[in-house]
């Protein structure tokens, strides 16, 4: 079951491609498009043709949101020259749409290309061999069996399913090991409320596992947690053991790699797939096996031996808010835009403040308006993403620095707020 994805899957996709270049076009309604299930009886009705009477099941857009859409699709799936991406605008559901993408799987190419976030400014599309990707889920099938005496016979799905993480294991492992998955509010339930069971793989990302881990009840025997898409703190993972987790995996990767390592518990050192050696000229870098493609590794690293190593910092200063790699520094250079704006920084949280990142703002002289949080917060919208924007902002004469002259942490119920400096 390696050639042909099944339709619900792809349709499971199509939503998220959907959901997420609507979110991007219409930042207002970003929260509601991110929750939504989507289902293969959802259609896209054209706004000129729309009625009072339009269902749950359509989603209404205008011409060019359906061709940023279509857009979308035929990037991930590579279907720019199967000769078949056109049908996309002359269909409306997302059945057909799966129908489409299915058919362009069969003429022309199965390799998928995901996008990064484009925190830094431009999304970058990176391309995946699908047979790499296949090899890669297979491998961690036999961890999980081989090692861990674990075998999913459920996905309890966390994250979205169009970055290559969410792909691996809650699209491919599924369809590998023809595993049933939950999703969206129902998923995110049945793991806070008890619902739990043996032989179910969480698939989830650090700050919502940390959040879950204090609410879960004990769990029943069996029950994998697997995350990524950021570091996992040391104390979440043992308060999932704490509280009866089989095993609780950490994968190391990007989505430049897709998978890169794995561990199972903090103190390890992550362990390289098979697909991985370490390039002896250049501890910083990865070579393809197959390919002898060099990949750069996104953070530090001590090596321990040839294929085991320690995380010791980002290289690329990146950090993950809700399961997504933010750049502070790029936040930081967007709110110096604003025209109220002398100097600000960023960055993450303190673990007593909250999860998410906070701002630094010193004023212009002079300005007449009133600058708070809140306006900042709405301004930063349409520009960046939901996890790129402060939760909080705090406002000062000059950036917190110490006796060195050098920038330093503040606290932020120390720091005035949502009033402008004359």
């Amino acid at each position: 079951m390696t050639d042909s994805l099944q339709q619900h899957l792809i349709v499971t996709v199509i939503g998220d491609l959907i959901a997420d270049e609507l979110a991007r076009m219409r930042p207002a309604e970003s929260e509601y498009w991110k929750r939504r299930q989507w289902h293969e009886d959802d259609t896209l009705v054209a706004k000129n043709k729309s009625t009072k009477d339009n269902g749950e099941d359509d989603v209404v857009v205008d011409s060019l949101e359906r061709l940023a859409l279509a857009g979308r699709v035929v990037q991930f799936f590579h279907m720019g020259d199967s000769g078949v991406e056109d049908y996309l605008l002359r269909r409306n559901s997302l059945a057909e749409w799966a129908e489409v993408v299915l058919k362009s799987r069969q003429v022309h190419t199965q390799n998928l290309t995901v996008t990064t976030s484009g925190s830094t400014g431009q999304p970058k599309a990176c391309e995946h061999s699908w047979s790499a990707l296949v090899e890669e889920v297979r491998e961690f099938v036999r961890i999980f069996d081989n090692d861990y005496e674990l075998s999913p016979v459920r996905i309890v799905a966390l994250v979205p399913s169009h970055h290559i993480y969410g792909f691996l294991f809650t699209v491919l492992l599924p369809h590998l090991v023809d595993a049933p998955v939950l999703r969206g509010f129902k998923a995110y339930s049945h793991v806070r409320n008890g619902g739990l069971r043996a032989g179910d793989a969480v698939v989830g990302f650090p700050e919502l596992l940390t959040q879950l881990s204090s609410e879960m009840p004990p769990l029943p025997p069996g029950v994998l947690f697997i995350s990524s898409a950021g570091p996992c703190p040391a104390s979440t993972v043992h308060q999932l053991y704490a509280i009866g987790a089989a095993r609780a995996v950490e994968i190391y990767g990007s989505s430049e790699t897709a998978g890169m390592a794995y561990r199972s518990k903090p103190e390890n050192n992550y362990r390289l797939l098979s697909r991985w050696r370490k390039n002896t000229e250049n501890h910083q870098q990865l070579i393809d096996r197959q390919t002898k493609v060099i990949y750069e590794i996104p953070d530090n690293t001590q090596w321990h031996t040839e294929d085991e190593f320690q995380i010791t910092g980002r290289v690329d200063k990146a950090v993950s808010i809700r399961g997504i790699n933010v750049f502070p520094a790029h936040i930081a250079k967007c709110l110096r835009q604003h025209p109220a704006v002398a100097d600000a920084t960023v960055r993450p949280m303190r673990s007593d403040e909250g999860y998410g990142l906070k701002a630094f703002i010193v004023l212009q002289e002079n300005i007449s308006e009133t600058v708070t949080e809140q306006s900042v917060q709405t301004w930063l919208s349409d520009n960046l993403c939901a996890a790129e924007i402060p939760e909080r902002i705090s406002f000062g004469e000059q950036l917190p620095i110490n006796s060195m002259g050098k920038a330093q942490d503040w606290s932020i119920d120390n720091s005035p707020t949502g009033k402008p400096l004359n």
